[in-house]
């Protein structure tokens, strides 16, 4: 009975003595895992750090030095499991946030997207079954890719095809609407635009394919200063694409354009919503003047940021471009927005109601009302104020709340894939750390380039009249004054 009774205390002891050194272990490889993500601010990271090192000394001290009961090895080893447990969890989520940060935040791989479209009633559902035939495509003026290129991304999808260029780009549209069992291929951003002012071509075909080329050796609008957003002002870049195929394509209708001036010293932010049909000068391209939503279609959001600096006169820091499933996701995972009707009726789009006020939305809904503009008078530049809205609500709401930072697994999967940016992992560090370090509110202005609608010419188009947005010269110059002042303060 006496060395039973003496073998029964070493086994804890032991068993105590393992554990004691695997939580050692789970709490150096936890301290080096936050350290690493840098995204916890030092007035968390280093009282979180001593309580560590102060358990892991008590749970060494009681395993190796004291003789303590079996009662106490029972309850230190349960806190070491338990508190390992959660050590665990956390690295989990520290790694989770920091693989997407690495992941999304650079902007090195660009693809640019073929649309394989075919006659509405045509009986061809899928690129196979159009191997070994004619395939037309437009010469693009502007090319992403060369013909070379694109011939031969062609034949991997279509067998023994043969790809014709076309300099007349109606030719190629007309042919895949009009004539059956034949195809063309059409770069996405020359589709869009082109859908975008032939209302009803949409109705005459379908889309059974893409071809996806990525392209190399260029990164658009490259990061070169040393900015450390966190602490600096500047000048984010907001762009929304509706793009119909699944994957981010270099070039898409720009149809979202928001100038966010950020000042991270005043916690505020202006925001000046530029409408995409808004008549400015291309960037590089002389002749006669676009709307902007086509700088996206023709050049992507390299020729759109350098369009909307030309036009503002500012100098954009970065950008992030998003398809409408970031809003979808981003809005679902918060658990919702608040929007506000400004009308004194009630409001119904595709099966979400809005009555007069504020209205608790999902993303789906939030979605719908950043895209309404024929149930307001000012048409598209309403938009823009709801669409600015929208993105408000959204700050508002994570700025509140440190669990949606810090609890981000489902936001994360959500977004994967469904933007792209040249914001750095550096700079997303930076400022969650920040937003973390004081959980302070942010003051978010609105305001809205207005102008005179007319149809006229446009480059992009210049054998039709097109809609577009001629700028009031005083709305610009107030809106220059808006972000400069918020630069400054």
């Amino acid at each position: 009975m006496f060395r039973k009774n003496k073998e029964k205390p070493s086994r804890f002891k032991l068993i105590s003595k393992t554990l004691s050194l695997v939580f050692v272990a789970i709490s150096a490889i936890s301290i080096y895992s936050v350290a690493k993500s840098n995204l916890l601010p030092s007035k968390y990271f280093y009282p979180s750090v001593a309580i560590l090192v102060i358990l892991n000394l008590l749970f060494l001290h009681a395993a190796f030095k004291c003789r303590t009961k079996i009662i106490t090895n029972l309850f230190c080893n349960f806190l070491i499991i338990v508190i390992s447990a959660g050590l665990l969890f956390a690295n989990l989520k520290f790694n989770e946030i920091t693989g997407f940060i690495n992941d999304n935040f650079k902007d090195t791989k660009k693809y640019s997207v073929y649309n394989i479209i075919v006659k509405k009633e045509s009986k061809t559902n899928s690129p196979s079954d159009l191997n070994g035939t004619e395939v037309f495509t437009y010469e693009e003026p502007v090319k992403e890719v060369s013909n070379e290129a694109l011939k031969e991304a062609v034949k991997n999808t279509i067998s023994d095809s043969t790809l014709i260029f076309k300099e007349d780009l109606d030719t190629v549209m007309e042919r895949a609407a009009n004539m059956t069992d034949v195809a063309s291929v059409i770069n996405n951003g020359t589709y869009e635009s082109y859908i975008s002012v032939n209302e009803d071509y949409a109705e005459k075909i379908k889309i059974i394919g893409e071809i996806k080329i990525e392209i190399t050796g260029e990164v658009d609008n490259d990061v070169t200063d040393a900015k450390t957003l966190a602490n600096t002002p500047f000048i984010l870049f907001i762009n929304g694409i509706d793009t119909r195929t699944g994957t981010m394509p270099t070039r898409s209708l720009s149809d979202v354009n928001i100038v966010a001036a950020v000042n991270p010293n005043t916690k505020k932010i202006t925001l000046v919503a530029i409408p995409r049909d808004t008549y400015v000068q291309l960037h590089g391209i002389g002749g006669l003047k676009d709307k902007l939503t086509h700088s996206g279609s023709r050049g992507g959001v390299k020729l759109t940021v350098a369009t909307i600096e030309d036009f503002l006169g500012i100098k954009v820091d970065r950008y992030i471009r998003v398809n409408f499933n970031f809003v979808t996701g981003l809005v679902d995972n918060i658990g919702g927005i608040t929007v506000t009707n400004d009308l004194n009726r009630t409001l119904k789009l595709n099966g979400c109601t809005y009555e007069p006020g504020d209205n608790e939305v999902d993303g789906k809904c939030a979605l719908r009302f950043a895209r309404e503009r024929k149930s307001y008078n000012t048409g598209d530049r309403h938009r823009g104020e709801n669409q600015e809205q929208v993105i408000t609500r959204i700050i508002e709401k994570v700025s509140h709340d440190k669990s949606i930072i810090m609890d981000s697994s489902k936001i994360l999967s959500a977004l994967d894939g469904s933007f792209n940016s040249n914001i750095t992992a550096d700079d997303i560090s930076a400022l969650v750390r920040m937003q973390l370090n004081d959980m302070s509110s942010w003051k978010v202005e609105s305001y809205n380039v207005n102008g005179k609608g007319q149809l006229t010419k446009t480059n992009s188009y210049p054998n039709r009249n097109l809609y577009v947005m001629v700028p009031d010269q005083n709305t610009v110059n107030t809106a220059k004054a808006k972000i400069n002042k918020t630069l400054s303060e």
